[in-house]
């Protein structure tokens, strides 16, 4: 039989890659496939896979010493993460991703352009929810919008006073 090839085999690694560091489930399966490599072949050490797998040989031998310690595969799961739930869902952030790309006056505001305080009122009216300006501002960076704002140009003037020297 020929050996199948895939095509842009960097592009497909990286985007597995990714999926294993951004999914729970991904992360637990990662790790199990780990210890089964080292299972299924005696010629396979730590150093072998962990160099397949992209992770560092310590990485694999706490899992394998974790695993010997309680008898059960469930503690290769990550542990719940801790942290303050953060007040706005995905949906809300697309909404507001959404709303930001025209002017304020769109949804009914006064103002010509969003700034930290504009987007902490229209957040408060539109899902009760109550953000600081810093945080507004901190968001606008989260979604990937810059502060850009209008700079004062200067008034035609003497072009003779501009450039001689007092």
């Amino acid at each position: 039989m020929q050996k199948l090839k895939v095509k842009n085999p960097d592009a497909i690694k990286e985007q597995i890659r990714e999926y294993l560091k951004s999914s729970n489930e991904g992360r637990f399966v990662h790790r199990l496939h780990g210890i089964l490599l080292l299972l299924n072949n005696e010629d396979n050490n730590c150093n072998t896979v962990a160099s397949l797998f992209n992770n560092s040989p310590r990485s694999l031998s706490n899992w394998v010493h974790k695993l010997n310690e309680s008898g059960d595969i469930k503690v290769l799961r990550d542990k719940p993460k801790r942290g303050r739930p953060p007040k706005l869902n995905s949906e809300q952030l697309e909404h507001i991703k959404a709303i930001l790309q025209y002017p304020p006056s769109k949804v009914g505001l006064a103002d010509n352009l969003w700034d930290g305080k504009t987007l902490s009122y229209y957040i408060e009216q539109r899902f009760s929810i109550k953000l600081g300006v810093r945080q507004c501002q901190r968001l606008f960076h989260k979604l990937g919008f810059s502060l850009k704002r209008a700079r004062p140009i200067a008034d035609k003037g003497d072009d003779e006073k501009k450039t001689s020297k007092r």
